[in-house]
């Protein structure tokens, strides 16, 4: 499927952006074979750590959606398509009584992008928990990188943002199962961050030693709003969209928050999520 001049609101959780070149979603690994690699484009899973910041992107977007997903485990291993949820991996594993990747549950996105940023929570990170990943290169060839040749930190990691995560396999770890550690984990999520509104998880990355959310709130900036985008009062790391708000705004409120915080206590916060021109 593809479509044109598509809204860049319509494929991100926050909502914003003007609209694309054209918006490919390929049905199975075959399509996204055929897909044209060599001009301007970018993947994209659920959208949730994305934000595009421009009235016009001038490429293709290739979202994964409607590529079959599935999970499935034996003894050493979890299997995955890159297009499941972090969700729904964590609510199958918990379901298998498989511990170890409980943290997953309530991250906003799919299991490729939580790859791709090492996205985590809870004091645990996925990419520690990675035996292999499959990828399809711009070239258009398959490869897969294993556990050893993988290099990450805090957000960060030495996946090529140019290919496709198309699986993951994660090992399977011999852990006592513990059926109230989800239910906690999701508890404290939902009592410490906004959910059911547009936002894209959290802005900035946490410096050294430090919590983002903790020196946006000590700047007195918690609820600060620009247009319709604001600071949200649950947690200071979330920009809420509330639906009448604009890409220029949102970009505003980075600098405003960024700003104070370096003016107060001379750090330079870091984006987190991913700004797409």
């Amino acid at each position: 499927m593809i479509k044109h001049n598509y809204p860049l609101k319509n494929i991100t959780t926050i909502g914003l952006g003007g609209t694309c070149k054209e918006l490919i979603c390929p049905a199975t690994i075959t399509d996204l074979l055929k897909i044209n690699k060599s001009r301007k484009h970018i993947y994209i899973g659920n959208g949730s750590n994305i934000c595009f910041i421009t009235d016009y992107y001038n490429g293709s977007i290739i979202s994964l959606k409607r590529m079959k997903r599935f999970i499935s485990h034996d003894d050493k291993y979890i299997y995955c398509s890159s297009n499941i949820s972090c969700n729904k991996v964590s609510r199958y594993l918990y379901n298998n009584k498989i511990s170890g990747f409980e943290f997953l549950h309530g991250i906003p996105g799919t299991i490729g992008g939580a790859i791709y940023m090492n996205a985590g929570a809870f004091d645990d990170e996925l990419l520690r928990h990675v035996h292999s990943i499959e990828l399809l290169n711009s070239e258009g060839n398959i490869y897969i990188i294993s556990n050893k040749d993988l290099r990450y930190s805090y957000r960060k990691s030495n996946i090529d943002k140019k290919s496709s995560i198309i699986q993951v396999t994660l090992n399977n770890q011999a852990k006592v199962f513990n059926r109230n550690i989800l239910n906690k984990l999701n508890s404290i999520r939902k009592n410490t961050q906004p959910i059911n509104q547009l936002s894209c998880g959290c802005i900035f990355r946490n410096p050294k030693n430090q919590y983002a959310a903790k020196l946006i709130e000590g700047a007195e900036l918690k609820g600060t709003r620009v247009g319709g985008i604001y600071i949200s009062r649950k947690h200071s790391n979330y920009f809420i969209n509330d639906g009448s708000g604009t890409y220029k705004e949102f970009l505003k409120l980075i600098n405003i928050v960024k700003n104070k915080v370096f003016t107060k206590y001379n750090i330079e916060l870091q984006e987190e999520v991913i700004l797409v021109k």
